[in-house]
């Protein structure tokens, strides 16, 4: 898919916050790629290896500060008012949805306190992109079991079940409230599980792990057929992301960005298996894999997008399971 950046040329100024995140890493390389002047926020310093001629520009912040009286508070205005950024796209947040029950006060931190400070501090008439997430939707949809025909919208109403989920939410509305306003030119992405080179942990990982190990046995926790959830690749996530950075006719609005399906843990296990050509049989360790909070089934529609332009290089998840893991054998 050919970036909007293209449609209007011009080099932009970027901030990127959340930068040394998994999909921030990936984003910043997609947009210096593409020639812009990309600033890259987060809460902890870098190693940065310069490859080329460009600049990099690297800012430690915690955008979750609250203390007025310390000189931080005060550093992403600083940086706004002497950059003044055409696109901010805010990827900061707390990562997981497991710790909710750990620290509570630093996800609403991390989540909402700093969306509130990337929309107030941001130049008028900004474009922010906000990366939110699809369990804003919670359980509701599926709590009489699972149904393919089911599909939540972003017109779908939100009853998240963790703070995380909450906090996006807020977030959401935070952009929202800001966009109505005429401060900035906001829109929410939500995402969902998102895969691809560089990625440390999770289910794709353990799989490829357990199944490249001597055990006979590929084990998986829960029971059968495990939770149901989308996955996207990574450079469709991207992809996505800067069309909404740069797309002029779009203005405060919601997105998934999913792609057409979503499937089960034994269907990730069986798509991994393909990519590795090695065959186990699965071991279902009947211990529960979803903590509080988290959903157990995630389908989503992702239509809006794709009538905004979104064309994605893969459009089902095993597609995307069976590309990563292809990857892991060399």
């Amino acid at each position: 898919m050919s970036s909007s950046f293209k449609k209007y040329g011009a080099t932009m100024k970027i901030f990127v916050t959340g930068a040394t995140g998994f999909i921030g890493k990936h984003l910043c390389l997609r947009l210096k790629l593409l020639g812009h002047n990309v600033v890259t926020i987060s809460r902890h310093p870098i190693m940065v290896v310069k490859k080329d001629n460009q600049k990099n520009n690297h800012v430690v912040i915690d955008l979750g500060e609250t203390d007025r009286s310390k000189e931080s508070y005060y550093l992403f205005e600083n940086l706004c008012s002497h950059h003044k950024p055409d696109v901010i796209f805010h990827l900061a947040s707390s990562a997981v949805v497991k710790p909710d029950e750990e620290d509570p006060h630093r996800i609403i931190l991390d989540n909402t306190v700093s969306t509130q400070k990337v929309a107030h501090y941001a130049p008028k008439g900004c474009r922010v992109v906000l990366a939110s997430s699809v369990i804003v939707y919670g359980d509701w949809l599926f709590e009489k079991g699972d149904d393919t025909n089911r599909r939540y919208s972003e017109v779908s109403t939100c009853k998240p079940t963790s703070i995380y989920g909450m906090t996006k939410r807020a977030s959401e509305s935070i952009i929202e409230s800001y966009t109505s306003s005429g401060k900035i030119d906001g829109v929410s992405a939500r995402l969902c599980a998102t895969i691809g080179s560089g990625l440390t942990h999770g289910i794709i990982k353990d799989f490829i792990r357990k199944i490249k190990s001597d055990n006979p046995y590929l084990e998986a926790l829960g029971s059968h057929p495990g939770s149901t959830k989308p996955f996207c690749h990574i450079e469709d996530t991207v992809e996505a992301l800067i069309m909404l950075g740069t797309e002029k006719g779009i203005k405060g609005e919601i997105f998934n960005v999913v792609p057409d399906d979503s499937i089960s843990v034994e269907e990730v296990a069986e798509a991994a298996m393909s990519a590795l050509e090695i065959d186990k049989p699965i071991k279902w360790l009947g211990e529960d894999a979803n903590w509080k909070g988290d959903n157990r089934i995630i389908r989503t529609n992702n239509s809006l997008l794709k009538e905004a332009g979104w064309n994605l290089k893969f459009a089902k998840s095993k597609d995307v399971i069976f590309d990563i893991v292809s990857r892991s054998k060399s």
